[in-house]
């Protein structure tokens, strides 16, 4: 059984609300609609299996479910975006070179390494800029084409 179409069942439950009549069965309701009651019966089979062998059964008892079947899916609610971690010139400004980095970041009061220490993603990023800047000054510069005389 194929699932029915969303824009039928909307204008079903539109036509539904809109008539003033307590008993409709499926013979009005494809003429107020003006659709074919096997092409209805099809869409409306979903909600109530008898319906094509029984033309004569009321619709409206099934505006409920068609409401609850057009309804829109409620939605997740997402989860908070990470924070990004952006590093400005001056917190790199604030470390010579990756050793000097080291240094700071890992030595204890004596002098000693701690290989405990963890570091932040903050942190982190800001090595991997220092990195970056050592490896791009440690790159030839691109040749410089010579002028022909």
């Amino acid at each position: 059984m194929a699932l029915p179409n969303k824009t039928t069942i909307r204008k079903v439950i539109a036509t539904l609300k809109k008539s003033k009549l307590k008993y409709v069965p499926l013979s009005r309701l494809s003429r107020m609609m003006g659709l074919y009651s096997d092409v209805l019966g099809n869409e409306l089979v979903y909600f109530e299996p008898m319906i094509k062998l029984d033309p004569e059964i009321d619709i409206r008892p099934l505006l409920p479910k068609l409401e609850e079947y057009v309804a829109p899916a409620p939605k997740d609610p997402e989860a908070p975006k990470e924070k990004r971690v952006v590093v400005s010139k001056k917190e790199l400004s604030e470390y010579k070179s990756i050793g000097d980095f080291v240094y700071k970041k890992f030595t204890s009061v004596g002098g000693l390494v701690e290989r405990t220490t963890n570091l932040s993603d903050e942190d982190l990023h800001i090595l991997l800029k220092l990195v970056n800047n050592e490896v791009a000054a440690r790159k030839p510069k691109a040749k410089r084409r010579k002028k022909k005389k």
